[in-house]
């Protein structure tokens, strides 16, 4: 299990997180919504120890995160990381490499998950030459080709086209049913209804609201009546959060 207890980080006079608690469990999805600097981003850098946190502790099965851990989590940033000039096989070998997975074990995983998008024929293919949305499916395999027990994705449909959202959402649940952690990023609302068991609502960096998202669609009233899905209660809480 995932534990982050009041997690504050601050640049400056600027506060990006504001003492903000949550756990994430095996075997369920967390989405973390919210507007463009709310301090999804900002979070997951820390859980990563890509930056420290002012204050506050993160803990993954009770300890630190250390260079072991991060070896054990997979993560697919808003901004992608591939390497344009390499082919599909050529970056997955050396992302592979940097998990200390064997060849075989690369190969194997990346035939897997090509199979299962349905784009075999992409493994000798430059990066630079593959469609935006094939790139993000690239993006994902790798973040998820040494089977991490915990997996970070932030902002993972964004600039997808519905078919491919649809696709990625089939793979996100696969990885879930495997019992693993998994924690998203999004401010289209229906992506988390689809998908999270759990919600966070982070605006300039404060937890608005959160907890089990059934309980909260069916306990949430705005102006005396109950919140039908979660784009009405995000609106009632921050204004529009598609901003």
């Amino acid at each position: 299990m995932l534990e982050i207890k009041n997690l504050t980080k601050k640049f400056g006079d600027f506060t990006a997180v504001n003492n903000i608690s949550f756990t994430a469990e095996k075997g369920k999805i967390l989405g973390i919504v919210g507007r463009n600097g709310a301090g999804k981003s900002t979070t997951f850098r820390i859980i990563l120890n890509i930056i420290d946190q002012t204050s506050g502790e993160v803990k993954y099965d009770n300890s630190k995160i250390t260079q072991d851990t991060l070896d054990r989590i997979g993560y697919l940033p808003e901004e992608g990381s591939l390497i344009p000039t390499y082919t599909v096989l050529e970056l997955c070998e050396y992302y592979g490499s940097l998990k200390l997975m064997k060849q075989e074990d690369i190969r194997k995983n990346l035939m897997m998950w090509l199979e299962e998008f349905d784009i075999v024929d992409f493994l000798n293919k430059k990066v630079k030459d593959l469609s935006k949305g094939n790139r993000q499916k690239i993006q994902f395999i790798v973040s998820v080709l040494h089977e991490p027990e915990m997996l970070i994705l932030d902002e993972p449909f964004s600039g997808l086209d519905p078919i491919s959202v649809e696709e990625l959402k089939s793979a996100i649940l696969k990885i879930k049913n495997q019992n693993r952690i998994i924690i998203f990023s999004s401010h289209i609302m229906n992506q988390v209804e689809d998908l999270c068991e759990d919600v966070l609502l982070l605006d300039k960096g404060n937890a608005l609201l959160q907890g089990n998202l059934k309980e909260i669609l069916s306990t949430y009233e705005i102006k005396g009546k109950k919140g039908n899905n979660l784009n009405e209660i995000f609106i009632d809480k921050v204004g529009n959060v598609n901003e």
